[in-house]
């Protein structure tokens, strides 16, 4: 069960200003209510960036309950395909 999306970027980077709009309207949406949804900064959090192997931003990163990667894709996603992957369509 997915229970957090983090979405990792960087102040600088033109597509994560983009794709913010989009996570930020996904997670309003009600059906995503027992979701947690985070964004990081990875210049300012280092650690994490390093943690989920991060390469390039935007990256979103979905955790389980236990905090394990489920699924972590690179790029922008659009509202379809990120409320696809929150349903558990991994091929979204």
């Amino acid at each position: 069960m997915i229970k957090k999306v983090i979405k990792l970027s960087a102040s600088w980077c033109f597509p994560c200003k983009m794709y913010a709009k989009t996570f930020e309207e996904v997670s309003q949406n009600e059906e995503f209510k027992d979701i947690t949804f985070e964004e990081i900064d990875i210049e300012e959090n280092e650690d994490v960036a390093e943690k989920y192997l991060v390469r390039s931003v935007p990256t979103t990163v979905v955790l389980d309950e236990n905090d394990r990667v489920i699924h972590k894709v690179s790029g922008v996603l659009t509202k379809n395909n990120l409320e696809e992957i929150l349903r558990g369509n991994f091929n979204g």
